[in-house]
């Protein structure tokens, strides 16, 4: 197998939308009540996403709420089947970003030619913290 060498390329726009919602998933998997074994007849949601991409200075900036309400019903429980969360994102670098999403990370290798060569590897997302 060929050396590699991992290069620092910027995130793309399809990048940081898997990476966000990867976070999201991740976050929803932690709420008991979010598992395949519960099953509801209705929810509601809202979710907000604001997000600055930099680049040179240059700042671009995505803002978008989603909601969604139920047709109205008189469950006394519903609060209890309710939760809400914030979840923000420290900035990182790509390669880092792209490792904890779980998407591959662009590498210098050398193909069979010997000719130089740009491919992705997926490497292990990193350890949790607890």
């Amino acid at each position: 197998m060929a050396a590699e060498r991992v290069l620092p390329e910027n995130l793309s726009g399809e990048e940081i939308r898997v990476a966000v919602v990867d976070k999201l998933m991740s976050r929803l998997a932690k709420d008991g009540a979010l598992n395949a074994t519960h099953s509801y007849d209705h929810f509601s949601y809202k979710i907000s996403i604001h997000i600055e991409c930099h680049d040179l200075g240059r700042i671009e900036k995505v803002d978008v709420t989603e909601a969604a309400t139920p047709i109205e019903t008189k469950d006394e429980n519903a609060a209890l089947d309710q939760f809400d969360a914030e979840l923000e994102g420290a900035q990182t670098d790509p390669n880092t970003m792209r490792e904890e999403t779980g998407q591959p990370v662009p590498v210098l290798t050398k193909d069979a030619d010997g000719k130089p060569s740009i491919g992705r590897i997926k490497y292990p997302r990193p350890k949790k913290e607890r």
